[in-house]
């Protein structure tokens, strides 16, 4: 049985937070990224309060497209993303795949602290601005998974309701759900 050899891991070259970003180009257009980040996210934001409210009023035709809009917007801001990455990446020069994976992982905030003003200035605001429409994003999200469980939970409970009512019998298996595997023959021959 060979063995097999151990992957040598590739280092990931951490920028030194001394190391001033002297490109004014990217750094433009990071600001021009995040900013379109900032405003797709505030779209999603909108979509996902007329989604709750569209579960709340059982509203289907707004149901649906709510999740259409939103689908779209999800694909702008993956590209956002993927063009972000690209630009923080080129920035701290990643040329592997493994020091991609850095650019990912950087915060806006650090990246900004390096850059020279007022593009240090611009950054740490959109920067701040994003990280305000998540969380209130994010917020909304749990209010909408909540409203969906609630809903969920809601038509399960109808569906038993009608379910007891349609068995004449009243059978009912072990989970407390209409048995259909059983069948009741309810009429009888007074002829006989």
């Amino acid at each position: 049985m060979a063995t097999r050899p151990t992957p040598t891991p590739i280092p990931i070259p951490t920028p030194a937070p001394a190391t001033p970003i002297t490109t004014a180009p990217p750094l433009d257009r990071l600001e021009q990224v995040l900013s379109g980040l900032v405003t797709q996210h505030t779209r999603l934001l909108a979509h996902t309060v007329e989604h709750r409210r569209a579960i709340s009023e059982a509203d289907l035709p707004a149901l649906r497209a709510c999740l259409e809009d939103q689908g779209d917007l999800l694909q702008s801001i993956v590209a956002l993303e993927r063009e972000r990455q690209g630009i923080v990446g080129a920035m701290i020069g990643s040329a592997t795949p493994a020091q991609a994976g850095l650019a990912a992982k950087i915060t806006m905030s650090s990246l900004a602290a390096r850059a020279p003003e007022p593009s240090r200035t611009r950054l740490a605001d959109v920067a701040a601005a994003l990280r305000d429409v998540l969380g209130r994003l994010h917020h909304e999200h749990q209010a909408l998974r909540l409203a969906a469980a609630t809903l969920s939970t809601h038509m399960e409970g109808i569906m038993r309701q009608v379910g007891r009512s349609l068995s004449h019998a009243g059978t009912y298996a072990r989970s407390g759900a209409v048995d259909s595997g059983v069948q009741v023959v309810s009429a009888f021959d007074v002829r006989s």
